[in-house]
């Protein structure tokens, strides 16, 4: 202890003795016991900081002698007796663990109800309205004021609109002015708001987009717009029942915010809350909740492999599982390698498996990276503790086998993660680019679902290639598009079919000479309109596989996937990308990294396509 003053005997160095007790078979009497009763105690000296202890067993218990570094006596114990304890009843209640709490966002129950019973009430004054630039309805509070000057009814909400800025820049002081910008005028608003008389029984709702992550992983959030939300958390605190927030889902930005507040906004009036957001449609807010329902969506992965990851058979990713794999532990065949896995690429391939939308019996996982573990016959290149990545059957598991044609050393400067977001993503855009479509500087190819990881890899890949590039992407992720050097001209939606006349007015109506499609139905008509003078499109999707006899003259189509080409194919265009990498040519994509235990989750988020770049599933070591 640092003070020992005003002790006998510090109670901390008292007991750290006792911790001698761990080294022994239990207890004198009572293994798992506690200790409960001191007997015969005589303390020699006082001040000590530093006790060497023996323990005696003995029939009452156990003795305890302590001295000094110098020998000299410090304590002695004639007996310390133990009670016996039931090892079960030191877990805790199973409701222990939801002491430990965390933030959730989840529906709000009322909302339904609320949005009715507000329906039904009298429409002879407005329940709310609307503030703010762009907003439809009044420019400020100023105007508002003039407004109820005239004879306007008192609105008992409003809604005070932050929509109309410009999105967040890439440079910093920009984006920095912007938020200081919005900031000034809501505080000024705020202040108005609260020195009104006439506005004292109502509320001021803040409408924000992109201001909160609502989810797992973490998702981007615009800084302007958070920094509104901590703006108006402070005035709830001071002014309570006043102020109400409500974030508007960054993923749709095309979603007409006006029908949405008509539908949203008599909920939030019913549900008296003071902080929500609209997420798919729905109206969510946070809530404290115990840790131990994570347990809910969380694997438990096996002590002792190998195993993998499984689909279940009922076609939902709740049924995802751990099955024993005892063909990766068999002897190795000729060419092969056995992997200790560290990171494995999730794509969505794995989600159509593990919702038997996938055809055929395929399993999941398809790439990783790991540590070499065991080398087969005829393997040359490879050794055992080498670091590698690669097209990986079976990847979702602790052991793995492939083919050592498939897989190369990893990169030095990459990690595990890293690593294992290359291959599916960028041998695939250079299997169809390079290999399939031929793709010559100068032409032009549209990359459909751009932000994903094989669209990312595709743009970078073909804009290397001397390509004139065209995307699409939801509108949220434009960003992305435009940090990867394509101009709003190259840009479209990928939720609409505008892309055919934005994309065959930017070239003057010669549409484009490669498509590289994963989308399907009335997307792909579109898309083969793009190729008026003919050209190749390149099919990566599964659903809606066209008849080459029905396509228009002059259009090579082309389907495939990864399987296709020979391993030894495979190893040289990774090699081939890897120099890519080496020369700055190529960047690593975004990568969401996700724990193997979160599966279930990691595979729900895919799913629902509010990604950008790769998932990727790392085991813990």
């Amino acid at each position: 202890p640092d003070d020992p003053v005003g002790f006998a005997l510090h109670p901390a160095l008292l007991d750290a003795a006792l911790h001698a007790l761990a080294a022994t078979n239990g207890t004198a009497k009572d293994e798992g016991g506690m200790p409960f009763a001191f007997t015969g105690v005589q303390v020699h000296t006082t001040g000590a900081r530093t006790l060497h202890v023996r323990l005696r067993r003995n029939a009452d218990g156990v003795g305890v002698e302590a001295v000094d570094p110098t020998g000299q006596p410090v304590v002695t114990v004639e007996s310390l007796a133990f009670r016996p304890v039931n090892r079960e009843s030191l877990a805790g209640s199973p409701s222990s663990a939801a002491r430990l709490l965390r933030m959730r966002w989840a529906p709000v129950p009322e909302a339904a109800a609320g949005a009715k019973e507000s329906a039904e009430k009298s429409e002879s004054a407005p329940e709310w309205v609307l503030v703010g630039k762009g907003a439809g309805g009044h420019a400020d509070l100023a105007a508002l004021t003039e407004a109820m000057d005239d004879g306007a009814a008192l609105p008992g909400l409003v809604v005070l609109s932050c929509l109309g800025a410009p999105g967040e820049s890439g440079d910093e002081s920009v984006g920095a002015a912007r938020a200081e910008a919005m900031l000034v005028r809501l505080l000024a608003e705020v202040q108005a708001f609260l020195a009104s008389s006439r506005l004292a029984d109502s509320r001021l709702l803040v409408l924000t987009r992109g201001a909160v992550t609502t989810e797992e992983p973490m998702s981007p959030v615009d800084p302007a717009m958070s920094a509104i939300w901590g703006m108006i958390r402070s005035a709830q605190t001071e002014n309570p029942d006043r102020f109400v927030l409500l974030d508007l889902d960054p993923q749709d930005v095309r979603v007409d915010d006006d029908a949405l507040l008509a539908r949203i906004l008599p909920a939030v009036l019913a549900g008296g809350l003071d902080q929500m957001a609209v997420r798919g449609g729905e109206l969510i807010a946070p809530a404290l909740g115990g840790i131990d329902e994570d347990e809910k969506d969380r694997l438990r992965l096996p002590e002792q492999g190998p195993w993998r990851l499984a689909a279940g058979s009922g076609g939902t990713l709740t049924e995802l599982s751990t099955v024993p794999c005892p063909e990766a532990a068999a002897p190795l065949l000729p060419g092969t390698v056995r992997l200790s896995t560290r990171a494995t690429g999730l794509n969505f391939r794995d989600v159509l498996i593990a919702l038997g939308m996938y055809p055929g019996d395929a399993t999941l996982g398809s790439e990783g990276a790991g540590v070499v573990t065991e080398v087969g016959p005829d393997v040359t290149g490879l050794a055992v503790g080498d670091r590698v990545m690669g097209l990986i059957p079976d990847a979702f598991g602790d052991v793995v086998v492939a083919n050592a044609r498939t897989v190369a050393p990893i990169p030095a400067a990459w990690s595990f993660a890293e690593a294992a977001s290359v291959p599916v993503a960028f041998l695939t855009a250079y299997y169809s680019l390079v290999r399939l479509a031929d793709l010559r500087p100068g032409e032009r190819v549209l990359v459909h679902a751009g932000a994903g990881g094989v669209g990312m890899a595709a743009v970078q890949l073909a804009r290397h290639l001397g390509a004139d590039v065209f995307a699409t992407a939801h509108p949220s992720k434009w960003e992305t598009l435009r940090g990867l050097g394509l101009s709003d001209s190259r840009i479209a939606s990928s939720r609409d079919l505008d892309f055919r006349t934005a994309f065959l007015d930017a070239t003057g109506g010669a549409g484009v000479d490669v498509v590289l499609n994963s989308l399907a139905g009335e997307f792909v008509d579109a898309s083969l309109e793009l190729l008026p003078r003919g050209g190749r499109f390149i099919e990566m999707g599964k659903t809606d596989l066209r008849d080459v006899a029905e396509l228009p003259p002059g259009v090579t189509y082309r389907t495939f996937d990864l399987s296709e080409p020979e391993p030894a194919q495979i190893g040289d265009m990774l090699a081939e990308l890897l120099a890519l990498f080496a020369d700055g040519r190529l960047a690593l994509l975004p990568t969401t990294v996700w724990d193997m235990r979160r599966a279930p989750a990691a595979f729900r988020h895919l799913s629902q396509a509010r990604h950008v770049g790769k998932n990727v599933l790392t085991l813990p070591v």
